[in-house]
């Protein structure tokens, strides 16, 4: 029997809650202890330094020390560069957040360059004694770190990658050049000045004459900048294209391959089964909404025809929704969510110089950035980012080498969390019309995140290749991208939306991330066909709880891959089918839209 909570949420007032850096940083830019761990951050690479050249000839208790100083040294500079990034993004219209996060940066880079050693020597060693140091219990606890360096992608010469880790500071900057830019960036709207984050609730507005113009002012104020959008993009692109070749990368995508312990054949099965599904599923899907109302547009994509009354919720309704619905599923996992909302690391509104979207960093005090402006959307946004949390908590009890979960993996968490809120939201549905505006939603999002991301990908696949052969014009950007969405979506998105991939965060900060969106989204429907199986099971047919072997899996993500991972469930990724069962779920979805749209005369 599920057990209704009652959470304890502290009186808002008028303000909705900011983050307190100090909980797990700095109490702001002047505070001595920053100094301090800049100093003690010195002395550990200093000590580490005297360990060059001597790898080869250590015993197993001699790695330890080093191993266990080289932790304190990343756990040390995440906590700076952490407090960087975050200050800068709540204060980017100041040029002193900007300037010490670049800072910091440095020093970091700076500091970390001269001990590529480790993992050269390391990857160098002869087998026999890659051997002795993976048995040895001494280094046990750093095992699935060892494994990931004698894998091989280290193998490079250390002269590589002293141009990488040296030309690194440089091209960070490109990056920051984009995001100051966005966040500087002005929208006019109805007589309002807006932000990017507050323009792009405008843009999802149900008024279509606000989200046209909305989306008209998006499209012509990222034109004017295209200019600094084109630049940036290109030399991203060129960078990277730098750094694959001194790595031996053959294509763009090897090294996102790498990181998230993916096999090519693998990423192309995925890509290719989404983009074969366009017609059955990403197309039919926007006639469907086109026959209850909807205008075929870029602008309409994300509308939901079927009108439902509109409510702002507030902070306490959206936190209480989504906890509930942690409820529902475990107590245990809602736990986590619920300390991390009592921790002070959440900072919900949006504001004068804050960056835009949101998101969740890692670790054991995962901050989550958030623009809530109290729409339903909110709610799903709010689920999404706490799902990130709960994982980061649980998977950094594995260490600060180990934890080194795979883009494609760390959006599973996310996801699976949003559909814990859809399903509570389903089952208190009280009537068909509100089903079908619920399950217009999910399939919009679920759209969203597999074949509108594939279609993303899509689009660097192509920009990464023709940059090879030179910088590309923001009107070939603009042909790639209008190319590439329309084809995803069945009609051809205009003038008014060519210059939309300017906004796109993840192609300038993250190449190859957008896939992960894709590859997770199917894990979870997969995952969530095997609840739904699990939950019809007699008393005695299951030995283990789902949501224990759910919280198990999130505390594994760094040391194991996505196959080992899902056969608690009973799922073999490696089935051809893995992928088609994954969208099969949308397409239920589908057929149930248009079962209940046809017995509410919709079509």
């Amino acid at each position: 029997m599920k057990q209704q909570i009652q959470v304890q949420i502290e009186p808002l007032g008028k303000n909705l809650p900011n983050w307190d850096l100090s909980v797990a940083f700095y109490k702001g830019l002047n505070d001595p202890q920053i100094e301090i761990d800049k100093k003690t951050l010195k002395d550990l690479a200093k000590e580490l330094s005297l360990y060059r050249d001597q790898i080869a000839y250590m015993e197993p208790f001699e790695l330890s020390i080093l191993l266990r100083k080289y932790e304190s040294m990343i756990t040390l500079s995440r906590k700076l560069s952490y407090f960087a990034f975050l200050y800068a993004d709540t204060n980017k219209s100041t040029e002193e957040a900007t300037s010490f996060q670049s800072q910091i940066q440095e020093t970091i880079s700076q500091l970390f360059e001269n001990l590529s050693f480790i993992n050269f020597e390391l990857n160098a060693l002869p087998q026999e004694k890659m051997y002795e140091f993976l048995n040895h219990p001494k280094l046990h606890r750093w095992l699935s770190w060892l494994l990931g360096i004698f894998s091989g992608y280290w193998s490079l010469n250390e002269g590589a990658a002293f141009i990488i880790n040296k030309k690194s500071i440089v091209s960070s900057a490109w990056d920051r050049l984009y995001t100051e830019t966005c966040a500087s960036l002005k929208f006019r709207l109805n007589g309002r000045t807006l932000n990017e984050a507050e323009i792009s609730k405008m843009a999802a507005s149900k008024n279509r004459e606000t989200r046209c113009k909305a989306l008209a002012e998006m499209n012509s104020v990222y034109k004017e900048n295209a200019r600094v959008f084109t630049m940036c993009y290109n030399m991203i692109l060129k960078d990277k294209r730098v750094d694959d070749e001194l790595y031996g990368m053959r294509e763009p995508v090897q090294s996102s391959l790498f990181e998230n312990n993916i096999s090519k054949e693998n990423l192309l099965a995925m890509v290719g089964e989404v983009v074969d599904s366009y017609i059955p599923i990403s197309q039919r899907f926007y006639k469907l909404l086109a026959q209850m109302g909807n205008d075929i547009s870029y602008a309409d994509r994300n509308n939901n025809p079927v009108s439902m009354p509109e409510k702002k919720v507030s902070w306490g309704e959206c936190v209480q929704e989504v906890l509930q619905a942690y409820a529902d599923f475990s107590l245990e996992y809602m736990s986590y969510g619920y300390n991390i909302i009592n921790s002070n690391i959440i900072d919900v509104p949006p504001k004068k110089g804050k960056t835009s979207g949101a998101y969740c960093i890692r670790g054991e005090y995962p901050y989550i950035l958030l623009n809530f402006t109290g729409s339903k959307h909110d709610i799903s946004t709010f689920a999404h980012e706490l799902g990130h949390g709960v994982h980061h908590l649980l998977s950094a009890q594995v260490g600060v080498l180990n934890d080194s979960t795979p883009t494609a993996l760390a959006e599973v968490a996310s996801e699976f969390a949003e559909n814990l809120v859809f399903q509570k939201q389903l089952s208190e549905a009280q009537s068909n019309r509100e089903k079908l505006a619920l399950l217009i939603d999910r399939v919009q999002d679920m759209v969203n995140s597999i074949h509108r991301q594939v279609a993303f990908y899509k689009f660097e696949e192509r920009t990464h290749r023709e940059r090879a052969n030179g910088e590309l014009s923001t009107k070939r950007l603009n042909q790639i991208w209008r190319e590439e969405s329309s084809r995803c979506l069945g009609f051809d998105i205009g003038e008014d939306a060519e210059c939309m991939w300017m906004g796109i965060s993840h192609i300038f900060s993250q190449p190859y991330y957008v896939y992960s969106y894709a590859f997770a989204g199917l894990v979870v429907n997969n995952l969530i066909k095997a609840y739904e199986e699990w939950e019809t099971k007699g008393e005695y047919e299951v030995l283990e709880d789902f949501a224990d072997l759910y919280i198990d899996m999130l505390a594994s993500t760094g040391v194991e891959t996505y196959q080992s991972l899902l056969k608690p469930f009973g799922i073999d990724a490696d089935d051809p089918n893995f992928w088609a069962n994954g969208l099969k779920l949308i397409t239920d979805y589908i057929d149930e839209i248009e079962r209940l749209a046809k017995a509410e005369g919709l079509i």
